[in-house]
């Protein structure tokens, strides 16, 4: 069975993020957090989608 090639790059990308942050989740959610305030086009605005889907935020009450 050939591998894909797309989901190759994908794991060689995730590997090699694992490999600089040491598998740290703090420095990976760190990342994400730069990358949002570098690129906030690049977002889901949650806010937006609603409005254009017409949905309204769940509720979080039990």
């Amino acid at each position: 069975m050939e591998h894909d090639p797309i989901l190759r790059e994908v794991y060689r990308i995730k590997d090699e993020l694992n490999r600089e942050i040491g598998g740290d989740l703090e420095k990976l959610f760190d990342r994400f957090r730069q990358f949002a305030k570098e690129h906030p086009e690049r977002m889901v605005n949650l806010e937006q989608v609603r409005k254009i889907s017409g949905r309204k935020r769940a509720s979080t009450k039990s």
